[in-house]
């Protein structure tokens, strides 16, 4: 592995960047084969990333009633020859620890297979909490050291996921809590889409921030209307919207990112298959571009 020195437009500021000699890894998740018309089975989900290209794949599990869909994931490598990058899950304390919703995502850390990742969204802490309150912390950080000490002794990542109008609002909610907490099975993934949607600026200082605690990135293309996402904007493949997801990947990789690009797809129906082969061939190119043009994209910091 090299090292790199890079200057940085804020302030002169010079990022000393490891330079990965790996070639970049892409995941998909599952999102984009939900729609109005209903749901693609598993092993079409997994056919299909695999057919197009991915390296890994991705599966929602949405909130704990559903535990025991994890185990699905032991197969995927044998049967499909896909990684598995991660699962989904959503937390909603407001419901009570003892909710099926909660508990069942302590289950699934006891039985899912060892070394698994999970990206863990907060909906909401108590009934009536704003997003981003810092009052939720600790009802939040004595959930999440029941979860971390299942998470340590069977080597599971919990990420938190920053996802708009929950209680991890914005990415700097979810760099609080890993500050606070400071458990290295805890981390956090940054979301090209929420950010936009959410913050929508300053990248460079909440993602310097981050880097400590983060280990997953992913992407979407996306453009502001209330006719989208939550009436805040869109979720759309990588060639759509006017997010500038080529800035973002190169100021991700002056700051030394090196684990997987994603793709989120949500709420997006029609043909899955066409628009994950169209957002993985355009990871690529970035990935590319980025490569052979490190200074390009410096605007953003």
């Amino acid at each position: 592995m090299e090292i790199q020195m890079r200057a940085s437009s804020e302030g002169g500021q010079t990022d000393t960047i490891p330079v990965n000699n790996l070639p970049q890894k892409y995941y998909a998740m599952d999102m984009p084969f939900y729609s109005t018309m209903g749901v693609y089975n598993f092993e079409d989900r997994c056919e299909i990333i695999k057919e197009i290209g991915y390296d890994a794949m991705h599966m929602s599990i949405w909130d704990g009633r559903n535990w025991a869909l994890a185990q699905q994931l032991e197969t995927v490598k044998d049967r499909f020859g896909l990684d598995v990058a991660g699962v989904y899950i959503v937390l909603d304390l407001s419901l009570g620890e003892r909710d099926i919703r909660n508990s069942g995502i302590l289950k699934m850390l006891e039985t899912m297979m060892e070394g698994s990742t999970v990206e863990l969204a907060i909906k909401s802490v108590v009934p009536g909490m704003k997003p981003s309150d810092p009052a939720g912390d600790k009802p939040v950080a004595a959930w999440l050291k029941q979860a971390l000490a299942i998470a340590e002794i069977r080597n599971i990542r919990i990420l938190l996921y920053t996802h708009i109008t929950h209680w991890i609002d914005k990415h700097t909610d979810a760099i609080r809590i890993c500050e606070k907490i400071a458990h290295p099975n805890l981390g956090l993934v940054f979301s090209s889409g929420n950010w936009y949607m959410g913050e929508g600026s300053g990248l460079g200082h909440t993602l310097r921030r981050a880097m400590p605690y983060l280990k997953q990135v992913n992407l979407s293309g996306s453009r502001r209307t209330p006719l989208g996402f939550f009436q805040v904007g869109t979720i759309e493949p990588l060639d759509m919207g006017e997010m500038d997801n080529f800035a973002i990947v190169a100021l991700l990789n002056r700051l030394g990112y090196q684990g997987y690009l994603g793709y989120t797809g949500w709420d997006e129906g029609g043909d899955a298959y066409n628009k994950l082969e169209r957002t993985l061939r355009v990871l690529k190119d970035i990935t590319r571009r980025v490569n052979q043009h490190p200074k390009w994209g410096s605007h953003l910091s």
